[in-house]
């Protein structure tokens, strides 16, 4: 059975995918397998029943293209190392997601701790830096690559009781544009996506009441940053894209 099941094809392509044991990224890695590309998912932990999720509709030949790395995405050190290290393994790095994040909401700025101001930038923010930091450079001495970050639709609509988070994601905005007019002539994109709350197991136990035929899937979302990624995304760079659903 071939795993290419995608309109694109990104045979010989390497894709870094961050945030591949959370809501949506299994879904990233595995619509990049399923063009052929050759996947490296980052994790904070990695253990047989999270890798099983993660491979269990792959075959074979999508599985011996798929390795997943336990890494501590804050920390600039093990981002370099595991970004080194996918390189040297392969060559060239040629499409990263950076697709590690985390929600926290329910106060007004007035009564934000710091500490929780603070982790929603070390989770939303920091890691989206540190590897766009490191894999740019080998991008950019390729002049070749896609780096796609995920935002959230939070970032744009100043969320009541959720400051910190919704800025966090507005800097991820912000540090894709930057990047953009910084590699624009190294032959590297880098654009965002921005969701609005997508269809995962955990929305759903966190939200049992609400309409989820209007969020987006995890599946549809992961189609987008295939775009992105794709020759005909080339002339796209510095780009926002909102993938709302009906929400």
């Amino acid at each position: 059975m071939s795993m290419r099941l995608s309109a694109y094809d990104l045979s010989g392509r390497v894709a870094l995918v961050t945030g591949v044991t959370g809501g949506l990224g299994p879904a990233v890695a595995r619509a990049f397998v399923a063009t052929g590309a050759v996947v490296v998912g980052i994790g904070s932990r990695m253990d047989e029943e999270r890798e099983k999720a993660i491979r269990s509709l792959l075959d074979s030949d999508g599985n011996n293209r798929l390795s997943l790395v336990a890494t501590d995405a804050t920390d600039e050190a093990s981002v370099a190392q595991v970004v080194a290290d996918t390189h040297e393994a392969h060559g060239h790095i040629d499409i990263l997601i950076n697709g590690i994040g985390g929600f926290y909401a329910g106060e007004p700025v007035t009564q934000t701790s710091l500490e929780s101001w603070e982790h929603m930038f070390a989770l939303n923010l920091r890691p989206t830096f540190l590897f766009s930091k490191y894999a740019a450079r080998a991008m950019a001495d390729q002049s070749r690559g896609r780096i796609i970050n995920v935002s959230s639709r939070a970032a744009r609509s100043g969320r009541k009781n959720a400051a910190a988070y919704a800025t966090a994601k507005n800097a991820v905005i912000t540090l894709t544009e930057a990047q953009a007019e910084e590699l624009r002539d190294a032959g590297v994109t880098v654009n965002a996506i921005l969701p609005s709350i997508i269809d995962t197991p955990a929305n759903r136990t966190a939200m049992p009441n609400a309409d989820t035929s209007r969020w987006p899937t995890a599946e549809q979302v992961a189609r987008v940053a295939l775009f992105l990624a794709s020759d005909d995304a080339g002339l796209i760079s510095g780009a926002s894209i909102p993938v709302y659903g009906r929400a």
